[in-house]
């Protein structure tokens, strides 16, 4: 690797300090793309699009170090639009702008133009722009990040020769560097990427080294570059419809190593909080700025520290009184005690999701998820005694899990619907790229790559879905989804029948409270604005 200068490490110190600095070379002009937003219609668990945190965290870092950024957010401009395609595990839906449209959008001075790549399901569409890209502007150096980019690119650079390079990791510091490369006509042989050597093998540097500075010293979101008014125009796809929201981080990786998650390759074990103050002045600007009534916090594990947890509450009552907010991934119950919960109530927070995954001890240790059982279920009751609307998720069909142990699943999602749970999600198993589990797979031969793979993540919802289990059939885990979803739901309504005339009232008009009403609202209206008519069809298919 070449040395490393003051000057070439620009871009990693302007994101630490938080500033731009003077030995930024030339400006750069960066064209950022947020592909189509790749949904499974006849799925009752689809989402549409939410504003991109990640990439509008990028924007922010490469105009802080002093280069010019355009964003073409395909999803955000065009959430209307969408193309429906045929696949191998049925039909799909892109939502957003055509390829063409992406395209005629980037500038001709462009040096770099840099796709976010969060989930493998996008990477037929991204393959399909960034050949577009490169027809268009050969002299363009593309560039794609985000967690996919990270654990996906052995195969995005076999499969794509106009894929220039991928950012491994958390990606300010990185693309900053490399802007700063490109622009000088340096090679991109630097820390943080994956690339293509002179002689065309395909080579890593390893993952970016991670921010250490406080989280507060690196530039807020750049949404201003994004099309907030056109989401805010649908009802939230991100959680529950609680009104006009928009998405927050106060913490950036998980202290865990799950094996069905891909964070431990992307962010490694180490997890930096933001200063409580810090994200509650955040949430006071957009209550100031835009008029925001809820903020969703889209961190991996949002809630690991009661102390934490209690100054953040007593910030945000001081500074943004009357919002609502929500923990809409997955948390934590360690430090959700009583104390704390009737805390979160107070200052707005509505809806909780905890992460089981499992309801036995032996898938657990599988798992490697370190989560008690019996102090989440008594988290959930005091939850719901104070008024908190609570959701569990469950992963059933994994390669070692035997019919014992999603027999234990359902005893624990009975357990959890008699303690007051509101929502429940079963998910079947998908290995997904940068996790211990898919890793597992491709090592002994299970899991081949190839275009079926690529929409696992959806195909769950529908009638291809594969099954990873050697004892369990695709067919026979559809079955249990739906046998544990109708116990779950059933037994809720039997220990609460208001429940029931709650639930009917809110379908009636249009109300939210909890995630079955967010998830049969999209499915039954689809893309219908607020304050327009319904999604137009008629452009379908100039997608």
């Amino acid at each position: 690797m070449g040395s490393a200068s003051d000057d070439d490490r620009v871009g990693a110190v302007a994101v630490q300090m938080g500033r731009s600095t003077q030995a930024a070379s030339r400006q750069g002009r960066v064209t950022l793309v947020r592909p189509n937003v790749v949904i499974f219609p006849k799925s009752l668990s689809w989402y549409g699009p939410v504003p991109p945190i990640g990439l509008a965290y990028i924007a922010a870092a490469l105009r802080e170090g002093g280069h010019h950024v355009d964003v073409i957010d395909s999803a955000g401009e065009a959430i209307d639009q969408f193309h429906d395609f045929d696949t191998p595990v049925g039909m799909l839906r892109r939502i957003g702008l055509s390829l063409d449209e992406i395209v005629d959008r980037i500038a001709p001075n462009t040096d770099v133009v840099g796709i976010s790549h969060m989930f493998v399901h996008e990477w037929p569409h991204i393959r399909e722009l960034c050949a577009l890209v490169k027809e268009r502007y050969p002299e363009v150096t593309v560039v794609l990040g985000g967690e996919n980019a990270t654990a996906f690119w052995p195969w995005i650079l076999e499969q794509s020769s106009a894929v220039d390079a991928c950012v491994l990791g958390e990606g300010e510091g990185t693309v900053l560097e490399l802007v700063d490369r490109v622009v000088r006509g340096r090679t991109l042989d630097m820390p943080g990427i994956a690339r293509r050597d002179a002689d065309g093998t395909l080579t890593d540097s390893g993952l970016s080294t991670r921010i250490t500075k406080q989280l507060s010293e690196i530039p807020a979101p750049a949404w201003d570059l994004f099309p907030l008014d056109n989401y805010w125009r649908y009802a939230d796809f991100f959680g529950v419809n609680r009104g006009r929201s928009m998405p927050l981080m106060a913490t950036r990786g998980c202290p865990y190593r799950c094996s069905f998650c891909s964070s431990p390759q992307m962010w490694t074990t180490r997890y930096v909080v933001r200063d409580p103050e810090d994200v509650a002045d955040e949430i006071a600007g957009y209550v100031r700025e835009h008029g925001v009534s809820n903020v969703n916090f889209a961190d991996l594990t949002a809630i690991t520290k009661r102390s934490w947890t209690l100054r953040f509450c007593d910030a945000l009552e001081r500074k943004a009184p009357g919002i609502t907010w929500q923990l809409p991934v997955g948390t934590r119950a360690e430090a959700l005690d009583a104390e704390v919960l009737q805390r979160l109530w107070d200052t707005g927070c509505r809806n909780i999701a905890y992460a089981p995954e499992a309801g036995g001890q032996r898938m657990l240790d599988i798992y490697d998820k370190r989560v008690d059982l019996e102090k989440l279920l008594d988290s959930l009751a005091e939850a719901h005694r104070i008024g908190l609307v609570t959701k569990i998720n469950i992963i059933i069909g994994h390669p070692q899990e035997r019919w014992a142990d999603m027999a234990k699943s359902l005893r624990f999602m009975v357990r959890a619907a008699l303690r007051g749970a509101d929502d429940a999600a079963v998910m079947m198993f998908g290995p997904y790229p940068g996790s211990a589990d898919f890793q597992a797979l491709v090592d002994d031969g299970s899991l081949l790559i190839d275009e079926r793979y690529l929409y696992v993540a959806l195909s769950w919802a529908s009638s291809h879905h594969e099954s990873y289990n050697p004892t369990m059939s695709a067919r026979q885990l559809r079955l249990a989804q739906l046998v544990m979803l109708c116990t779950f739901y059933g037994l809720g309504i039997l220990r609460q029948p208001s429940r029931l005339w709650r639930f009917i009232s809110n379908q009636r008009t249009g109300r939210e409270a909890s995630n079955l009403d967010a998830m049969l609202r999209t499915k039954r209206r689809g893309f219908v604005a607020d304050e327009g008519p319904q999604s137009r069809s008629d452009r379908s298919h100039a997608a």
